[in-house]
């Protein structure tokens, strides 16, 4: 089976490692999986690809997760919502569109036994994944979500996203003294260790509170530091990234995996490529 990953700049996807990871633990043979960093004009032709029958499926990251949709015949329910696409799957010559990430942020509150239901969350960023954690959030009972953005515009765009997926109590963030039961961060800010806006990160949490960090690269990200031991709970993105992953791969086998004894092998072993 011939995959990959399209996006712009892709140098330091770990995705291709990530697979590859995931292919040998699941037995899973001839299967091919490359990163191809692809201009916006380059797009079409990319596409007719599939056409020629040269790739299975693909994987999409920044920029391209909306723009791909114009080039796809149908879209899965989950990623229409969602309004973008990180996963086509071609079947003869029908391309479909899904949206593994939510499964992926599913899967990690499910892993480390976090509630949503009945919460007070924050969730910073106003972006794509800012969409996937909110459609989660209000499908499982969120009792409010507050949403803290440096535009306004995208956090009032997000905010009407939000209602008219029936979310209540969706709120742009203010100072308060109110404290949050859940604060997601969604951006990709301190990534690395930069000190550049630590500020942002400046919200109400207590001992009780639990923070998320869809960053992946590390367990001190600036966020998950700023609160290091004065939380319940902090969680890095690693397992939303090997779940999405391992959607993506059922998607295009059309078969379902169990890898709850395999997580911590596939866990240390994707550290040592972070690393």
């Amino acid at each position: 089976m011939n995959l990959g990953l399209i996006g712009n700049p892709i140098e330091k996807s770990i995705s291709p490692q990530l697979q590859k990871i995931l292919f040998k633990e699941l037995d899973l043979s001839n299967f091919r999986y490359e990163k191809y960093e692809i201009t916006l004009d380059n797009l079409p032709s990319f596409f007719e690809k599939f056409d020629n029958k040269k790739f299975d499926g693909i994987n999409i990251t920044i920029p391209y997760k909306e723009t791909s949709l114009q080039f796809i015949h149908e879209v899965d329910s989950d990623a229409k919502i969602l309004g973008n696409i990180n996963c086509i799957k071609r079947t003869d010559n029908i391309l479909k569109g899904y949206n593994t990430d939510s499964y992926g942020f599913e899967m990690l509150l499910k892993n480390n036994s976090i509630s949503i239901n009945s919460n007070h969350c924050i969730v910073l960023g106003a972006g794509g994944s800012a969409r996937t954690v909110i459609k989660t959030l209000i499908d499982q009972g969120a009792e409010s979500i507050t949403i803290k953005n440096k535009s306004i515009e995208n956090a009032l765009k997000i905010k009407l996203y939000a209602e008219k997926l029936g979310g209540k109590n969706i709120e742009i963030y203010t100072k308060s003294d109110s404290k949050f039961d859940i604060a997601i961060n969604t951006t990709p800010l301190g990534m690395y260790q930069d000190e550049q806006d630590k500020s942002f990160f400046d919200i109400p949490v207590d001992r009780n509170s639990i923070l998320i960090d869809l960053i992946y690269v590390s367990s001190h990200t600036l966020f998950l530091n700023r609160y290091k031991n004065k939380v319940k709970k902090s969680v890095n993105g690693l397992e939303m990234l090997i779940f999405q992953a391992i959607k993506s791969i059922e998607i295009w086998t059309e078969t379902t995996y169990n890898v709850d004894q395999k997580l911590d092998s596939i866990k240390k072993q994707l550290e040592k490529v972070i690393c």
